[in-house]
């Protein structure tokens, strides 16, 4: 055995740091929430809505973080603070 095989060197991928993006969601019953999604510096929210998860965190105004189910989403609206 040599030197490298007997000390495996683990390497986790390199992170892409999130950025917060202020949103307006409209939920398929009327209701509209606004607060703050977590993408990926290099996602738009489009990936982030089009990605094989079910949900995804929304932190709202009172820094309260929820839980939303894509299938409930009608419409995400970006806000341009």
């Amino acid at each position: 055995m040599n030197e490298i095989s007997k000390h495996r060197i683990l390497r986790r991928p390199p992170k892409i740091p999130k950025i917060q993006e202020r949103v307006e969601i409209t939920m398929h019953d009327g209701t509209v929430l606004n607060g703050h999604v977590f993408i990926e510096a290099t996602m738009r929210i489009q990936d982030l809505l089009n990605d094989t998860l079910h949900f995804f965190p929304l932190m709202d105004d009172s820094r309260e973080v929820h839980l939303i189910s894509k299938a409930a989403v009608a419409r995400v609206r970006p806000h341009d603070d």
